[in-house]
Formats: structure tokens, C-alpha cells, sequence
């Protein structure tokens, strides 16, 4: 009898163990960062005329929000850099005060749970080869709108009534004065509202291609930039000439090439 509890105990004690494997995984996707964030670019011409950086920002979304149904949308993104961007691929800018920026999308307005923002932007970086975006965040254009009378609101409409939020459950236009979401609860259920505070800050990964310089010394295949121009090392020398810049008259040194990223 002894052997038979022990073996029961055995069994259970292994399902038991076996739950708790399945179900951590799942518990420790949500105590995470919301935000997942890294930044690679190429940057030439550093402290001229000509001065450029294309960096790629990658955002993913990893907020958990119920009321939203896990998406963030319109979103809202703001972080300060010290840069004066040019252009962003994939959004507008619609503010700046100082280094700090805020952009909006340009066309796709909704990220879901697991969605990475993928932005391309080209900036300069006044002067210095290295780059960061500090105190970031990824949030909804309007965390929720007041609810007002004859307001037409769609299914999973978010609207802030007393200090609560309520998400509607059905489509309606608020006829009556007293359809306030607290006297509704066929129309409106409350619901928690993420409160996308978080913030994160990355270093870029960035890739520096170096100015052509009299006396330096390269080596096949090293890219350069000079003139407004790139340029891949034909043989490895040591550009001990003035006109040994590259260009035309220096075909065997060098071979003009696209902008390498």
C-alpha cells in the first residue's frame, strides 16, 4: 500500500512540475519591458558639409492592454536626439521642442502586441560619430477621449467618464443625456487602461565611413567617402600625394561605388 501512495505521489508531484514549466513561460512574457527597442545606421561625412546618418529604429510593441485589444492606435512616438533629422521613412514629424521629437505614422496607424515599428531615418549628428535615442516611449495619440452626449461610438471605443474608463460594447450615438456609461452597462463595461508610461533609451549601432584624408593609410576594399562621393580601396597604399585623392585621375587606387548600407 506504502509502494502504491508513493508511486501515486511520484505521479502527481511530476503533473504538478509539468504545469508549472507550461505555465511560466507564459507568466514571464508579461513582466518584461513593453518596449523592445535597438538601432543600427551609417554615418559619413562627420563634421562637414556633407554630414549624414541613416539609421534604422526598431520599436516592438510589447504592451499588454485588454481595453485596446493589445494595440496601440493612433500611435504617438517621442524621444529626445540630438540630431537635426531630415526625413523619417514610415512617419511624420509632428513637433519638436529642442532635441525632443515626437512623430506620428504616416500611413499604418495601429501596432499590435508583437509588432515592430521599423523606421528609416536620415539625420545629422552635429559633429559626432556616436548616436542615441533617450527617454523613448510608444503610446496611443489619446489615451481616451471624455465621453459627451450625442457621441457615436463604435465597439471597443475607449471613453474616460467620472475618473473611469469604459470601452463600448456596442455601436450607438449617445442620444439621451442620461446614457452616461455608469448607467449603461448594455452599452459600456468598465475596463483598465494601460498607462503606457514606460520609457527605455538606446545606443545606435553605427557604422562610420571614414573621410578621405592626405597621409592615411587603406586598404583593399575599404570604403571612403570624399567629395560628396564613396569609394572602395582598389590596392592597399599609404595616400602620401595630394592628387591622390580619389577620383578620375586616381583609377588605380580607387573605384566609385553606392552608398554601402
Amino acid at each position: 500500500m506504502r509502494k502504491k501512495m508513493t508511486k501515486m505521489t511520484a505521479s502527481w508531484l511530476a503533473l504538478a512540475l509539468l504545469m508549472v514549466s507550461l505555465i511560466a513561460p507564459a507568466a514571464g512574457a508579461q513582466s518584461g519591458a513593453p518596449l523592445q527597442v535597438s538601432a543600427q545606421g551609417t554615418a559619413w561625412g562627420i563634421g562637414t558639409s556633407f554630414e549624414t546618418a541613416i539609421i534604422d529604429l526598431r520599436i516592438t510593441n510589447l504592451y499588454v492592454d485588454p481595453a485596446r485589444n493589445n494595440t496601440i492606435s493612433p500611435w504617438v512616438l517621442q524621444f529626445d536626439f540630438n540630431g537635426n533629422i531630415e526625413s523619417v521613412a514610415g512617419a511624420v514629424i509632428t513637433a519638436r521642442d529642442g532635441n525632443r521629437y515626437t512623430l506620428k505614422g504616416d500611413t499604418d496607424t495601429d501596432i499590435y502586441y508583437g509588432e515592430t515599428l521599423e523606421l528609416r531615418i536620415t539625420t545629422t549628428l552635429n559633429g559626432s560619430s556616436s548616436a542615441s535615442f533617450q527617454n523613448l516611449t510608444l503610446k496611443p495619440e489619446s489615451i481616451a477621449a471624455p465621453w459627451r452626449w450625442l457621441g457615436t461610438y463604435n465597439v471597443n471605443d475607449i471613453v474616460e467618464y467620472n475618473g473611469i474608463f469604459y470601452k463600448a460594447i456596442q455601436a450607438h450615438t449617445a442620444y439621451a443625456t442620461n446614457w452616461t456609461p455608469d448607467q449603461t452597462p448594455a452599452l459600456w463595461q468598465p475596463v483598465s487602461v494601460e498607462s503606457y508610461s514606460y520609457s527605455t533609451s538606446v545606443d545606435v549601432e553605427l557604422n562610420i565611413i571614414e573621410s578621405w584624408t592626405l597621409g592615411g593609410t587603406y586598404t583593399a576594399g575599404q570604403v571612403v567617402f570624399h567629395d560628396g562621393s564613396f569609394y572602395s580601396c582598389v590596392q592597399s597604399h599609404t595616400a602620401y600625394a595630394p592628387n591622390w585623392y580619389p577620383g578620375p585621375q586616381t583609377a588605380s587606387l580607387w573605384k566609385k561605388v553606392s552608398l554601402p548600407i
